[in-house]
């Protein structure tokens, strides 16, 4: 019995047949559209948690530093003294604008401000509440700085002097500085990350700066309640502004009293979720089309996922290779991340280094896209070298016209490399997170050098590497506990900058260096031989102890014991050579005498000398020879 199909039998089922192709459009776009805004409010989330530990690293050096102004004034130093202290830090910081006292009716401030008879001034002074009590620290509106011009908040300590007047101690901020680093943490396409007071619903902090002191729209009247009631973290789904509607993640949880937030237009959301899931709408193929553009989509957001939530360099370049694998055939995938210290191109792994000299050659041409790399190509040196008899796909990583890394796809299948910039995206965003959290984890934020753990990960990474001729100098100041009490902790620090300076200045080339702990130092560098390591230490040493460090009224010319073991082994039997061979060196330096006269002054130090009268090192203010 055959089956007897007619034309009108076909034209009958079109219209259904197109309906449920639409409808599966719909729903396919939906589900699209709900991924990506999941991932878009996840990913702002993610740029306030790292926002709020750059602001409040940056905001506790802050209070310490008040702190120890406040000292002085505990210790009966001259207002003088005191500014002369206050204009070192300022000298020092360059997000220090300026540094005031407050107090007796007159105002002093670094830079030479000295304004008599201040009190009705004050009162109009954004910084001055007249509210607070003594023992209060707190944090002022934003406002436009007389003296530096800049847009900035004003950290204020409320204390007694040692006569019991009231002083304000006052640390000025340049906002606008602060937050250059804040500008790099973006949502999507046209996000970015903005900081309100809580207090005003002024912004304090914007990549427009015409917005600044402005009140927020985003912020209203309503959130702040909600803020007020307990609701610290949140959402704000829709609010228009310029005629575009909007979504911001909001953060109120933090020691400064603003509230943080993250966000973009919602069209990026709809335009990433189309740009996904609507390839074509052929009607003969539309079904096919919709299931792999579905099932492609879903990938895309689950491994996107998992990249924001990547902490580590090795775990980034395992969630790579398990993507790029995901998208195209391709035989091995490769991420290289440019090394500032070793000024050197370094895959993950550690089986491959190039200097940066050679990466220049190919990449300023088109390091904002990626391409296809012939096998036969003179130019890509590492392409070269990793993959000499196949073609590759290289996707570089850029922020702020630097290249961060590169990614190699190893005998990738495709015929064009427009495919992995799905994911480029996501793995530069990922990257920059990741370098991000590194520099605020890794900075000593006294001196500005690396500290102990980026150095044992540099040391782990070279020992991994198996790189040969290096060698790791662990450096110590010499009676250090003498200088730091006999002529105070702020010598004592000056101290520790100067040393870090030198380093800075007269380090080897391809060296790390570090503060290890207190007044304890760390330099990991190359050399041809251990001869050759302990005359370039020899050197460093000697330019170090000639300097004479003069603060205050007081000088110290101090040395340095070194000591010095091959990078060779496993870590910690490299930390603990080079400590022993620090101890013994140590243990051969002239002894020193150390008098102390309370009245008279700080401690003096005299070195014996055979035959001779004592030599005096270190002296203070009010310091007699004996």
């Amino acid at each position: 019995m055959s089956m007897d199909i007619k034309p009108k039998h076909l034209i009958k089922i079109i219209f259904p047949l197109i309906a449920v192709i639409f409808l599966s459009l719909i729903y396919v776009g939906y589900t699209d559209l709900k991924s990506s805004k999941e991932d878009a409010y996840e990913q702002a989330r993610t740029n306030i948690k790292v926002a709020r530990e750059y602001l409040e690293l940056h905001f506790n050096a802050a209070e310490n530093q008040l702190f120890l102004l406040n000292e002085l004034l505990n210790k009966r130093f001259s207002i003088a003294d005191f500014l002369a202290s206050a204009q070192h830090v300022v000298d020092q910081q360059p997000k220090f604008s300026e540094i005031g006292l407050y107090t007796g009716g007159n105002y002093y401030a670094t830079n030479g401000v000295t304004v008599t008879e201040a009190t009705e001034r004050v009162k109009t002074r954004p910084w001055f509440q007249v509210s607070r009590e003594a023992g209060e620290t707190y944090l002022s509106p934003i406002y436009m700085s007389r003296s530096t011009k800049k847009w900035s908040v004003t950290l204020v300590k409320v204390a007694r002097s040692y006569e019991g007047r009231l002083v304000h101690v006052l640390l000025e901020m340049d906002a606008t500085g602060l937050y250059q680093q804040l500008s790099l943490l973006k949502t999507l396409e046209h996000g970015y990350l903005y900081a309100v007071d809580l207090s005003n619903r002024q912004v304090v902090m914007h990549p427009d700066e015409r917005r600044i002191a402005t009140p927020s729209v985003s912020v209203s009247p309503e959130l702040i309640e909600k803020i007020r009631s307990g609701q610290l973290k949140g959402t704000i789904d829709n609010y228009m502004y310029q005629m575009q509607w909007k979504f911001s993640v909001y953060d109120a949880d933090n020691p400064f009293g603003w509230v943080l937030l993250s966000g973009t237009i919602k069209q990026d959301i709809t335009a990433k979720a189309f740009n996904l899931g609507a390839v074509g709408l052929a009607l003969v193929a539309i079904i096919a089309i919709m299931v792999i553009v579905r099932f492609t989509s879903m990938l895309i957001h689950n491994n996107g996922r998992n990249l924001i939530e990547v902490n580590e360099l090795s775990e980034l370049n395992q969630q790579l290779t398990k993507m790029i694998h995901g998208l195209l055939p391709c035989n091995q995938v490769m991420l290289f991340v440019y090394d500032e210290v070793a000024n050197e191109f370094v895959d993950v792994t550690c089986n491959h280094h190039f200097s940066y000299v050679d990466v220049a050659s190919y990449l300023p041409v088109t390091k904002h896209r990626s391409m296809r790399v012939n096998k036969h190509d003179p130019y890509d040196v590492i392409a070269r070298t990793i993959a000499p008899h196949q073609n590759v796909i290289r996707v570089p990583l850029t922020k702020q016209q630097h290249v961060q890394g590169i990614i190699y796809i190893l005998g990738a299948t495709a015929k064009t490399p427009w495919v992995v910039n799905i994911y480029r995206n996501y793995a530069q965003g990922a990257l920059n997170h990741v370098l991000l959290r590194q520099q605020i984890q890794n900075k000593d934020q006294m001196t500005g050098l690396m500290n102990k753990n980026y150095l044992r990960i540099q040391l782990q990474q070279t020992l991994q590497c198996e790189r040969k001729n290096y060698y790791l100098a662990m450096m110590d100041i010499d009676d250090f506990k003498m200088i730091n009490d006999g002529l105070g902790h702020l010598f004592g620090d000056e101290v520790i900058m100067t040393v870090a300076e030198k380093l800075k200045r007269f380090l080897p080339q391809n060296s790390t260096a570090a503060r290890y702990g207190g007044d304890e130092f760390s330099i990991m560098f190359q050399a041809d031989s251990f001869a050759d390591a302990k005359a370039k230490l020899s050197v460093l040493r000697d330019r170090i102890s000639l300097h004479r460090v003069s603060y205050e009224n007081k000088e110290c010319q101090f040395t340095m014991s070194i000591g010095c073991a091959p990078v060779t082994g496993d870590l910690d039997s490299v930390i603990s050579a080079a400590d022993t061979a620090l101890y013994e060196a140590k243990g051969k330096k002239r002894p020193k005498v150390c008098k102390h006269d309370m009245l008279d002054g700080p401690c003096q130090f005299y070195e014996p000398k055979d035959g001779s009268d004592p030599q005096m090192l270190c002296t203070g203010k009010n310091s007699i020879v004996a």
